[in-house]
């Protein structure tokens, strides 16, 4: 507990720039950090405008600060990120402050369609809005909304480099909250995973039905060195709805963890809800997919019985990561729908260093 208050004092701690600072983007939660299970997505979202901007101009602010460090900087973008669906989320005071200072009010959500009725929030008062839902965005019904998936983040993602020599510790991995969804899946699965060594990590998991599941849960940032060592990564969507009953969007974008997992070179067999996925990877040679019980036993047998191969996949799912599917490249991404120029990193770029 005594972490968790630490924590959010620092999130709540005003940005202070040096005095000679130029801030161009306002970053903030779009809820407030205290009830934001998701604020560290917020930090990669930040040193990706950071390697696009130069380090030190991006102010990275909690939701309640917004207001005044935009009226404060005078940015040339301030961006809200993460979930409107709380309701303390308030963006009046911040429409106004964007307003005053001629600034561009820009939203990019991260949790459509499961809380996409919330967006209604946002619709008439932001400037562009960002979804990370390829469906989703197609419901929005005005103009200047635009697609973007998460990503990941090479400093965070990219495992401890004395990993990529180790023998891998399991042979399957997977961590996640038990949606109803997954729990089929897995129950679909499980005399295939009873067979080999299975870990699957995570909240509200049925392990009386399911012996090689885990209530437990491992922070974003250790991810990477579990998918580092694990032969074969699950990965199985999302199907938890919180505001969708308006349309019932089903998901078809890849959720963050997809990319952290490439980012941690992990050879990942997953489940086809949505073939959008071979838009952002190579069937076959960056990401396996499965779609029946039948189908994933023999494709999970062919790799544990070729572990070149895993390792092959994993290593040209990192460097697609790498090259595509960072936050500094979502970050000018954005930039570019925006219509805001920007002139490139100013320091050697972080999937560089990452690489080295």
């Amino acid at each position: 507990m005594r972490k968790v208050a630490e924590m959010l004092k620092l999130l709540d701690r005003k940005f202070e720039p040096g005095a000679s600072a130029t801030i161009d983007l306002v970053l903030a939660g779009a809820s407030p950090d205290q009830i934001n299970l998701n604020a560290a997505l917020r930090s990669y979202v930040a040193e990706g405008f950071e390697e696009v901007f130069g380090a030190g101009r991006v102010a990275n602010v909690p939701l309640a600060h917004a207001d005044e460090s935009t009226r404060r900087f005078r940015p040339r973008l301030t961006l809200l990120f993460g979930s409107c669906l709380p309701d303390p989320c308030d963006y009046f005071r911040l429409r106004h402050a964007c307003d005053q200072v001629g600034c561009p009010l820009v939203f990019w959500l991260h949790d459509d369609p499961y809380e996409f009725d919330a967006g209604a929030k946002v619709r008439r008062i932001a400037d562009h809005i960002f979804t990370n839902d390829r469906w989703a965005m197609e419901h929005y019904h005005r103009d200047r909304v635009w697609h973007l998936p998460l990503a990941a983040s090479p400093r965070v993602h990219w495992p401890h480099r004395e990993l990529f020599h180790v023998r891998p510790a399991r042979d399957v991995f997977f961590c996640g909250v038990a949606d109803a969804s997954r729990q089929g899946i897995l129950r679909d699965l499980a005399a295939v995973l009873g067979t080999v060594q299975t870990q699957i990590y995570g909240d509200g998991w049925d392990t009386s039905s399911l012996p090689f599941c885990r209530n437990e849960r491992i922070p974003n940032d250790r991810l990477a060195d579990y998918y580092a060592t694990s032969r074969v990564v699950l990965n199985l969507g999302r199907d938890f709805h919180l505001a969708n009953r308006k349309y019932q969007l089903d998901p078809t974008t890849p959720g963050p963890r997809t990319f952290e997992a490439a980012m941690a070179g992990a050879c990942q067999l997953m489940f086809a809800e949505s073939l959008e996925i071979l838009d952002y990877f190579n069937l076959d040679e960056e990401i396996l997919l499965f779609d029946s019980p039948a189908d994933f036993q023999q494709t999970l047998h062919r790799l544990l019985a070729d572990p070149k191969r895993c390792r092959r996949i994993g290593a040209a799912a990192q460097a697609r990561c790498l090259r595509d599917h960072t936050y500094a490249a979502r970050a000018r991404q954005l930039l570019s729908l925006v219509g805001l120029s920007f002139a490139g990193s100013a320091s050697e770029p972080a999937a560089v260093r990452a690489a080295a």
